[in-house]
């Protein structure tokens, strides 16, 4: 009975709160994959919006249906702030997947990802399994949710406002995207660079062999012990970018 008259009385800040949590859990990485059921994502936003509801100031109900909708775009900005910043160093390292993939030659090789519901080469796949185990083994998804808390602590309703600052911390954080994705597939491109090199002065002193056939097996063995080998890095180079990426969503959630 209590609680039900906790929900009652506390209405307005319950419906933002849940407004934010719904926007983040369905922006974030593994909590928004596609092949998480719908019903999930929304139990997992109520039950979160629940815990944190109590800890939230009370707000009255805006007056009009247009301060309703401004408010309510507000929350559903900060959640897709907040969950795309984090999905960014996703993005950058399935790209550097990609990048290494095409490079080997082994390009053509996709397969349907149902985390981003799109086809993916097998590499990018693989790379973005990877980043996610390891996101998970530094608790990742229980910063999501220190995450959101902060920006209730920092944002409270009716608390958002768009400014350059916060435009210019969300530009950086695209950029990264494609900075990682150059860093983690440099390994396996700039290896590669030598074999097409080496394959090239090969083709032109001995022009009988058929360097397309030998050329592929090559790109392929070099570039799967490259990226066996950096894989130790991969890992300690991917954590060291997560701190980052917490940093750079609590400045982000400073700004706002």
């Amino acid at each position: 009975m209590e609680f039900t008259q906790y929900i009652l009385q506390n209405s307005p800040t319950f419906l933002f709160v849940l407004t934010r949590t719904t926007a983040i859990i369905f922006g974030a990485p593994i909590f928004g994959a596609f092949n998480v059921p719908m019903q999930v994502k929304l139990a997992l936003s109520f039950l979160i919006a629940l815990i944190l509801a109590p800890m939230t100031p009370f707000v009255p109900m805006p007056e009009t249906m247009t301060g309703l909708v401004v408010s309510m775009g507000g929350e559903i900005l900060i959640g897709a702030f907040i969950g795309l910043a984090i999905k960014f160093v996703f993005t950058g390292v399935e790209f550097a997947g990609q990048i290494a993939s095409f490079q080997m030659g082994i390009g053509m090789a996709s397969a349907y990802d149902p985390i981003n519901s799109a086809q993916i080469t097998v590499l990018g796949k693989m790379m973005s399994i990877l980043s996610l185990l390891i996101f998970l083994s530094v608790n990742g998804h229980l910063m999501v949710i220190m995450a959101l808390k902060k920006s209730f602590d920092a944002i409270p309703p009716y608390g958002f406002h768009l400014s350059g600052e916060l435009m210019e911390s969300f530009i950086v954080f695209s950029r990264e995207v494609f900075i990682l994705a150059v860093k983690f597939s440099a390994p396996v491109v700039a290896i590669l660079v030598f074999v097409n090199v080496a394959l090239g002065i090969m083709a032109r002193t001995v022009p009988q062999l058929n360097m397309f056939a030998i050329g592929f097996a090559i790109t392929i063995t070099v570039g799967f012990i490259m990226l066996a080998l950096s894989l130790p890095v991969f890992e300690t180079a991917l954590i060291s970018v997560y701190d980052r990426m917490w940093q750079g969503v609590f400045n982000l959630i400073r700004v706002m």
